[in-house]
């Protein structure tokens, strides 16, 4: 497989895994509190890695001391994701969700773009560029699909709803810019392990600070045993799919992963039907299926012409290697 392959394969894994803990986390956090589980799981994570590149790549540790602009700004931005998300996962359709987060990557990638960001790219094509203005419409489709009451779960009223659809866009957008500050501190030496460990240096800080203040509590203790677990899945579901699109980070461009990071929602929805809080709604599959449809416009748009740019480029080389091996013929022949 070509580095290109395998990221794309790594991007996948991610979607896969990031589906199944948007369904989980949704109704783990109805009862236990997400700063809880966040501390615990980024913080194991963050010592974990730190502590392997010590080990086996401190160079890389330098090399995130020289970028420490970078290496900030990626922890205030990882921090309002994770934050923002797992606020909005236990307020609305778990769908929903992870539908909008997932179609504000690519959406603010291209914000990165309009700001200057190096490492963001707008879209360049027609497919792409309709593809994306598919992915808008459909987040507008769901949002009020939510508003309205149509959605399978709203854990309150419109309030309830406009919030979590709020936090829900607040965190894809957010998460763009970790990918953009992510392709930029790999570009200075940083490899995936090393960002894996201090990216969420800030987001367990503020968890283990918001649980020790109350805030998201529960009004229950949670068993030491069920925490365990909780924990452990966490580590599978939330730090490890973060791991694998990190990997994919200096394999291919930034906004290949926007585009296949936004494919997700279809598993997503299809876990919350063994979800018992959630109810099929014929409207958020609508909104899905608009969205799939833009998402898939987004990825042909922006993977096909390097495709053809590749093709282009291998004719010319065949058809110069076969000019040369002509004149050397002919050459041999007069001499």
């Amino acid at each position: 497989m070509s580095p290109t392959q395998v990221g794309i394969v790594f991007c996948l894994a991610f979607v896969t895994l990031e589906a199944f803990q948007a369904v989980y986390l949704g109704t783990v956090f109805q009862n236990v509190s997400s700063f809880l589980v966040g501390a615990w799981v980024f913080g194991i994570s963050v010592c974990g890695c730190t502590l392997a590149t010590l080990l086996v790549r401190p160079n890389e540790i330098v090399a995130s001391i020289r970028a420490w602009k970078t290496v900030v700004a990626l922890n205030v931005f990882a921090a309002l994701t994770w934050t923002s998300y797992f606020a909005a996962v236990q307020l609305i359709e778990p769908a929903v969700v992870f539908t909008i987060f997932s179609g504000m990557v690519p959406l603010g990638t291209i914000m990165g773009a309009r700001l200057g960001l190096p490492e963001a790219a707008s879209p360049s094509t027609r497919a792409s560029q309709v593809g994306h203005l598919t992915i808008l419409i459909s987040l507008l489709v769901l949002a009020a699909i939510t508003i309205l009451g149509y959605s399978g779960f709203v854990r309150g009223g419109m309030i309830d709803a406009l919030v979590g659809l709020g936090l829900s866009a607040f965190s894809g957008g957010c998460t763009a810019f970790v990918i953009l500050y992510s392709v930029r501190l790999n570009t200075r030496g940083v490899g995936p392990l090393a960002q894996f460990g201090l990216r969420f240096v800030l987001y367990a800080l503020v968890a283990f600070t918001a649980f020790k203040f109350g805030i998201d509590d529960k009004a229950q203790e949670t068993p030491a045993g069920e925490l365990t677990l909780i924990v452990l899945v966490g580590l599978a579901v939330i730090a490890f799919p973060l791991y694998l699109v990190q990997k994919a980070v200096p394999l291919v461009s930034a906004s290949v992963i926007a585009a296949i990071t936004a494919l997700g929602p279809a598993m997503v929805f299809v876990l919350q039907l063994f979800d018992g809080r959630t109810h099929y709604s014929m409207l958020t599959l609508t909104g899905l299926s608009i969205y799939m449809t833009g998402a898939l416009l987004a990825v042909f748009g922006t993977i096909m012409p390097k495709a053809q740019s590749t093709k282009s480029a291998v004719i010319y080389l065949e058809a110069k290697t076969e000019h040369s091996d002509k004149v050397e013929h002919v050459s041999g022949q007069l001499f």
